[in-house]
């Protein structure tokens, strides 16, 4: 009966997490919520060459994966954005259980947050939202800082690197990029 109720609860969850309002918006914003595979962040924070003690920033954290392994993983300081409300919560929870204690995310457009700090910037996002970040990657990012795109490529810088995400979809890429 509890196991029921567990099921039943998961499944409210994902309907909330769908389809909710803010996470319609985000989905317009950025991009709807697919989850990055495990391994595929663990190759794009490397492709980055993320370093202990430097701070990612996840633009559209989802579920918060790229967080907690920068944070348990490569000893970074992870930051992210999420403006869908049920998603947002569902990385608070996961930061809390993962004990991601150098992570934090907070529940906002990323277009309209401040990623001035950021070494490492990891994007999961559909193409119409990089028109939007051109300005805000110009403008705001450091000379060095480290962007890794998943999937997309961003329009208005040339790749460092592209390599596959993995042996069995070998279409797919990661982009990394290198603000100059």
């Amino acid at each position: 009966m509890i196991g029921l109720k567990i099921f039943l609860l998961l499944i409210l969850f994902c309907l909330l997490a769908y389809y909710s309002p803010s996470t319609l918006k985000a989905a317009i914003i950025g991009a709807p919520f697919v989850p990055t595979p495990k391994p595929i962040i663990r190759k794009a924070l490397k492709l980055a060459d993320l370093k202990p003690d430097e701070k990612l920033y996840d633009l559209g954290s989802g579920s918060g994966r790229t967080l907690i392994i920068a944070s348990k993983e490569f000893k970074a300081k992870s930051v992210g954005f999420e403006y869908s409300i049920p998603l947002f919560c569902f990385t608070k929870l996961n930061l809390f259980f993962h004990q991601a204690k150098n992570s934090v995310v907070y529940r906002k457009n990323f277009l309209k947050a401040d990623i001035s700090e950021a070494d490492v910037v990891f994007l999961y996002l559909m193409p119409k939202a990089f028109k939007k970040l051109e300005n805000k990657f110009n403008k705001e990012l450091k000379k060095g800082t480290r962007i890794v795109s998943f999937t997309f490529p961003l329009q208005f810088w040339e790749p460092k690197e592209v390599i596959s995400s993995s042996e069995k979809e070998p279409e797919l890429k990661i982009y990394l990029y290198i603000k100059e």
